[in-house]
C-alpha cells in the first residue's frame, strides 16, 4: 500500500509539472492570438480579457494594408528554403567525413564547429553591417542567405554526424569492396538510409532560418526584410501598436506551425534515431 501510494503521488506531481510547463508555454501564444483580435483600448485593458471582449479583424486588415507583409512573407520563405538547402549541401558531406574518417583532431574540429554558435550575434553584427555597406550587398537576399547558412551550418553538421554515427561502418566497407567511391557510397547508400534524419535536420533548419530576427533586422531595410524583422514597423514614438503587432506575430507563427504539424512524423522519427545525441 505504501509503494502504491508513493507511485500515485509521484504520478500526480509529474502531471502537475507537465501541465505547468504547458501553461507557461501556451499562455503567451494564447495572449498573442487573442490580442490580435482586440481593439487598441482592449489590448491595453487590465486585467487581461481572454475571451470576454469584442472580437475584430481590423488589426489583420491594417497589417495587410501596409503592403510589405506579403513581400516579407515571400522573402522569409525564399531565404529559409535556400539557406537550409545550402546548409545541407555543405554540412552533410562534412558530417559524413567527421563520422567516417579517423582524423587526428576530428573531435577538436567538431567542437570548433559547434563553438561558432556560442558567440552572441551582436559581436558580429557591426562588422558585417560595415562590410555589407562597403561591398554593396546590404539589404540583399544573398547576404541574408549567407548569414543564415553560417547560423545553421554547425547544427546541420552535428545533427547529421549523429545520424551517420548510428549507421554501422560495415555498410561503407561493403560499398568500398564492391568498387564504389566514397561519394557514391554517401549518395547511393548512406543518405537513403538516413532520410528520416535528413528530414528532421531540414525541418530544424527551416525553423531556425524562419525565426531568425537579429541579422534580418540589422542587415536589411526594405528589399530583403523578412517577417520577424517587419515587427519593428509597428513600433513608433507614440507607443506600441499591440493589436497590429500581435496580428503580425500570429501571421508569422501560423506557417511554421502548419509546416511542423504536417512534418511532425518525420521530425519525431528523425530525432528518435539519434539527432539529439552528441
Amino acid at each position: 500500500m505504501r509503494k502504491h501510494g508513493k507511485f500515485r503521488w509521484s504520478k500526480i506531481i509529474f502531471f502537475v509539472l507537465v501541465w505547468a510547463v504547458i501553461i507557461v508555454y501556451v499562455l503567451p501564444i494564447l495572449w498573442i492570438v487573442t490580442t490580435s483580435f482586440k481593439t487598441d483600448a482592449e489590448a491595453y485593458a487590465l486585467p487581461i480579457k481572454w475571451i470576454d471582449f469584442e472580437w475584430t479583424a481590423v488589426n489583420y486588415r491594417n497589417v495587410f494594408q501596409k503592403g510589405s507583409m506579403i513581400h516579407n512573407f515571400w522573402n522569409s520563405i525564399l531565404v529559409a528554403v535556400i539557406s537550409s538547402l545550402v546548409s545541407l549541401l555543405i554540412g552533410v558531406p562534412a558530417a559524413y567525413a567527421l563520422s567516417r574518417y579517423k582524423m587526428k583532431r576530428g573531435e577538436s574540429i567538431s567542437n570548433w564547429i559547434l563553438s561558432t554558435r556560442m558567440a552572441p550575434p551582436i559581436l558580429c553584427a557591426v562588422p558585417y553591417y560595415i562590410l555589407s555597406k562597403s561591398v554593396g550587398v546590404y539589404d540583399t537576399k544573398g547576404l541574408l542567405v549567407l548569414m543564415h547558412v553560417l547560423l545553421i551550418l554547425s547544427w546541420v553538421v552535428w545533427m547529421m554526424r549523429s545520424f551517420f554515427d548510428d549507421l554501422p561502418i560495415e555498410i561503407d566497407e561493403s560499398c568500398l569492396i564492391d568498387g564504389c567511391s566514397r561519394s557514391t557510397c554517401l549518395t547511393k547508400v548512406i543518405l537513403p538510409l538516413s532520410t528520416s534524419g535528413l528530414g528532421a535536420t531540414f525541418i530544424y533548419s527551416i525553423i531556425l532560418s524562419w525565426n531568425e530576427y537579429f541579422f534580418a533586422l540589422v542587415l536589411t531595410s526594405v528589399n530583403a526584410q523578412t517577417l520577424p524583422a517587419s515587427i519593428t514597423s509597428f513600433m513608433s514614438v507614440y507607443g506600441l501598436m499591440w493589436g497590429q503587432m500581435c496580428a503580425a506575430g500570429t501571421i508569422i507563427m501560423l506557417p511554421i506551425l502548419f509546416f511542423v504539424f504536417v512534418m511532425q512524423k518525420q521530425l519525431v522519427r528523425g530525432l528518435s534515431m539519434g539527432a539529439v545525441k552528441g
